[in-house]
């Protein structure tokens, strides 16, 4: 479903999740199918200032669906002129810090979905390779009670925990 926006036709934001690995397997042959997107976009910084690392990700994306890779600032301008495009899209995040800059800048998400943060020393570890940090739990919680419905779930096939 397209959402009307200001005289021309959105994206639907499909899926929003944390992902330190990106495109991987599991997103290419899971989360794409399960939530219908057309399109890809990634916002980190790192990743769209490194030619070779786009280059990698634009691999493990599946024939057919579209893909674009952003820093965190022309992501959020992308987003808010609808750059994102009419397909359905499933965002990544490689972080939380930056899931949690872009929804204060104005990426309007209702759910995220923490997939991987990677282990990382002086982070909780959650479940798996989902882990926090005190800032990060801080984060969290905050967009929480700005009523953002926040799950982990690594694959398709594991069972979703909610954020409490």
């Amino acid at each position: 479903m397209k959402e009307w926006k200001g005289g021309f036709y959105m994206g639907k934001l499909a899926l929003v999740r944390i992902d330190n690995r990106l495109i991987h397997g599991q997103v290419a042959s899971g989360w794409i199918g399960k939530c219908n997107a057309g399109k890809i976009v990634v916002i980190d910084t790192a990743t769209a200032e490194n030619e070779m690392m786009r280059d990698i990700l634009s691999l493990a994306v599946p024939p057919g669906i579209e893909f674009s890779v952003y820093t965190q600032e022309e992501g959020i301008a992308a987003y808010k002129n609808d750059r994102f495009g009419t397909e359905s899209v499933m965002l990544i995040f490689k972080s939380i810090q930056t899931a949690y800059d872009c929804y204060k800048a104005g990426i309007d998400f209702a759910e995220l979905q923490i997939g991987g943060t990677g282990v990382r020393k002086d982070a909780k570890v959650l479940e798996g390779p989902i882990t926090v940090t005190e800032n990060e739990i801080k984060m969290l919680d905050e967009l929480k009670a700005d009523g953002v419905e926040i799950y982990l779930q690594q694959t398709v096939q594991s069972k979703s925990t909610k954020w409490s």
